[in-house]
C-alpha cells in the first residue's frame, strides 16, 4: 500500500520594496528602503517563529532588485503568496493596501484579510486612517503567478505619518499585522520555532550609540559596510542593539566583530535577559571575521533593547560593535 505523502510546507514569497541604489520614497529623515526592509524582516521573524511555513525574500539586505527579478524569482520558487511592503508618498495620511485590477477570488479574499489584520495592528498603536483596498497595475501584481497584494504602509511626507514609522513599536505593530494576515489567509499551521534574526550597526531603527562612537570601514573583517569603535572608558556609554523576539524561550547570542591586536581583550557585552542582565567578556583582538557565540540566554518576548556593548572596561584598546546574530534554540 502506498504511504500518504507529507503536506507541502507552504511558500511565502516577501519582497521589501526598492533597496540599494534605489532609495524610494524620502522624506522627514526617513528611507522607504530601510522601513520596508525593517517591516519584512520582522514580518518573516514572526512568521518563522510562530508558524510552518516557508519564506523567501526578494532580499535581506539593502540591495537592488529589479521588478522583474522579483516576480520572476517569486514565479521560478513556486511561491502560494507574494506580498510586497511599501510606503507611500504624496501628502496623504494612513494604510491602503492593492492587487491587481483583474484578480481571483482567492486574492480578493487574500486582499481583504491582510487589509484588516494590518490595519487592526496598525490601530493598537495609534490612530490610523483606512485608505482602503485598491486594485493598480504595478508589476509585481501583473506578472507573478500567485496570489499577490502589495502594502503601502503610511506615508513617509506627512510628518505624523513619518512619526510613527519612527517608532520600532509602530513598524512591530505594523510587521505582526503582515504576519497575522497572512498566516490567516494561507491557512498557517501553529507550531514554528525556528527563528533566526541578524541586526547590524547600520540596521535602521535597530542600533543606537553616542557620538562618542566612530564609525570604520578600515577592516575587512566588517560585517556590512562598516563597524564602530570607541575607547574605553570608565562610564556608562554602551551601543545598543535593538531585537523583536516573537516568543519567550533560549536563544543563543552571537557576536560579529573585526579584530586586531590593538582592540580590547575584554570588551562587556550585556545582554538583557528574562531573569536580568547578563555581562560577557569578549576578547576583540583575535577571531574576527566570523561569528562568535557569547552564550545561549533565556529572552522575554517583545521588542527592545537586547544586547549592548559597553565601553566600562580597565582593558585597553578600542572596543567595536559591529553587528549580532540571534537565534532561538
Amino acid at each position: 500500500m502506498a504511504q500518504p505523502t507529507a503536506a507541502a510546507v507552504p511558500k511565502l514569497y516577501l519582497d521589501p520594496g526598492h533597496g540599494g541604489t534605489d532609495s524610494g520614497a524620502v522624506g522627514n529623515g526617513l528611507r522607504e528602503k530601510d522601513l520596508t526592509l525593517d517591516i519584512a524582516l520582522q514580518t518573516r521573524d514572526y512568521l518563522k517563529a510562530n508558524y510552518v511555513v516557508d519564506i523567501r525574500m526578494s532580499r535581506t539586505t539593502d540591495v537592488s532588485r529589479s521588478l522583474s527579478y522579483r516576480s520572476s524569482d517569486a514565479n521560478s520558487w513556486g511561491a502560494n503568496a507574494f506580498v510586497s511592503v511599501h510606503i507611500n508618498a504624496g501628502g496623504g495620511t494612513g494604510f491602503e493596501s492593492y492587487r491587481y485590477t483583474s484578480t481571483s477570488s482567492v486574492t480578493q479574499s487574500m486582499h481583504t484579510t491582510l487589509h484588516s489584520n494590518i490595519l487592526s495592528a496598525m490601530r493598537s498603536v495609534a490612530s490610523v486612517t483606512d485608505r482602503g483596498k485598491k486594485t493598480a497595475n504595478f508589476h509585481v501584481l501583473r506578472e507573478t503567478n500567485m496570489p499577490a497584494i502589495l502594502t503601502e504602509n503610511l506615508f513617509i511626507d506627512t510628518s505624523y505619518d513619518a512619526n510613527l514609522l519612527k517608532r520600532a513599536d509602530f513598524r512591530a505593530a505594523a510587521a505582526r499585522g503582515h504576519a497575522l494576515g497572512i498566516a490567516r489567509h494561507m491557512g498557517l499551521q501553529s507550531g514554528g520555532g525556528s527563528f533566526t534574526t541578524t541586526v547590524d550597526n547600520t540596521t535602521a531603527g535597530r542600533f543606537t550609540a553616542s557620538g562618542n562612537w566612530g564609525v570604520s570601514t578600515w577592516s575587512s573583517l566588517k560585517h556590512g559596510a562598516d563597524y564602530r569603535y570607541a575607547n574605553p572608558v570608565l562610564a556608562s556609554d554602551a551601543a545598543w542593539f535593538k531585537v523583536n523576539i516573537p516568543a519567550a524561550g533560549n536563544h543563543r547570542i552571537e557576536v560579529w566583530h573585526p579584530s586586531d591586536s590593538g582592540y580590547n581583550s575584554a570588551t562587556p557585552h550585556v545582554v538583557v535577559t528574562a531573569s536580568g542582565n547578563q555581562s560577557v567578556h569578549v576578547d576583540q583582538r583575535t577571531g574576527g571575521g566570523a561569528w562568535r557565540s557569547i552564550g545561549t540566554f533565556s529572552l522575554a518576548a517583545g521588542d527592545r533593547d537586547l544586547v549592548a556593548v559597553s565601553r566600562w572596561t580597565n582593558a585597553t584598546g578600542y572596543v567595536i560593535a559591529d553587528a549580532i546574530r540571534v537565534t532561538r534554540v
